[in-house]
């Protein structure tokens, strides 16, 4: 079987970790890197034996699909480039730097019939996984907890673009899609000079089922904390999803003794390499012609979400 022929676009700090990914895909063939910055694209291209470019359009006719790892505010220039060649599309997150742009990526990509996924890595978090299979259907209350330590790469928007887009995604993920009934939300400014924290509160429905969100979200904390609480009429599950670290609490209200009305227990799930299930499943996709896991219509709804969620904290 034909490889497929692979490149990413902006091979900076995650852009790098992406075109390893595609190495390590035996169904790939990583022929390319392309960054604005032509020393650092030959660099990165050295150290993988592949080409450098420093102008996308001249992967075109060269590649079958490609990862975009550019700054946020040249997703959308890039990605309709290539989604208008019909050459498959992973855009890391968020979709695009402004919901305008996000929602005319989306219209060429629902005209063009292009693949384009939305690079919403934590779908495959191995915890998050273990959530949605075990509890997140009965689900009716989730707790997102995103704290990290203040870095400059990213602070040039709001933290609502750069981490809380994930909760976001995740929200909508683990409701089965659930529809926003009624929302508040508040945020800060800390240390840079974009909004640094959010707490954000959710109402949503889901047919005839209602399920509620909080987001605690901090780009100024001492010490990172990725932790996801899931609440449902029986048990209550707390997941730190950055060491896949589990405790369960099960209710029995009927039993006869005190001390066995509630049930602890506690275990670990296996790390993966998030980023190259992400890579994997998105050469799959492409190579079998299959849904990706996130669309474009995904990333879209995260998008909107966030750009009013945005646009809320800062009256």
């Amino acid at each position: 079987m034909k490889k497929l022929r692979a490149a990413v676009v902006g091979v900076g700090y995650l852009g790098n970790f992406h075109a390893q990914k595609f190495k390590n895909n035996p169904h790939c063939e990583l022929v390319a890197v392309c960054d604005a910055n032509p020393v650092q694209a030959q660099k990165i291209a050295t150290d993988l034996g592949v080409a450098a470019y420093s102008n996308p359009k001249d992967l075109v006719g060269k590649v079958d699909l490609v990862t975009i790892a550019t700054s946020t505010r040249f997703h959308f220039e890039v990605a309709s480039l290539f989604v208008n060649e019909g050459i498959a599309v992973n855009v890391e997150k968020p979709m695009t730097a402004t919901l305008e742009q996000a929602e005319k990526l989306y219209e060429i990509c629902e005209k063009r019939k292009s693949f384009l996924t939305v690079g919403h890595v934590e779908r495959f978090n191995p915890s998050l996984v273990e959530l949605n299979q075990k509890i997140a259907m009965e689900a009716n209350h989730f707790e997102f907890t995103r704290w990290t330590p203040f870095r400059m790469r990213g602070s040039d928007v709001s933290v609502v673009f750069d981490l809380m887009v994930h909760d976001l995604d995740m929200m909508f993920w683990l409701t089965q899609g659930g529809n926003v009934k009624n929302h508040s939300v508040r945020g800060d400014i800390a240390v840079s000079q974009e909004p640094d924290t959010v707490n954000a509160y959710f109402d949503l429905s889901l047919g005839s089922k209602n399920k509620s969100v909080y987001m605690s979200i901090s780009r100024a904390s001492g010490k990172a904390l990725r932790q996801v609480k899931v609440y449902s009429p029986n048990k209550t599950i707390v997941a730190n999803t950055g060491t896949h670290e589990f405790e369960m609490y099960e209710y029995f209200p009927s039993a006869p003794k005190e001390e066995e009305k509630i049930k602890t227990s506690a275990w670990t799930v296996n790390k993966v390499d998030a980023l190259q299930e992400e890579t994997n499943h998105f050469i799959d996709c492409v190579l079998n012609n299959k849904k990706p896991q996130i669309t474009a219509e995904d990333g879209l709804q995260a998008m909107i979400w966030a750009d009013k969620i945005d646009k809320q904290i800062r009256k």
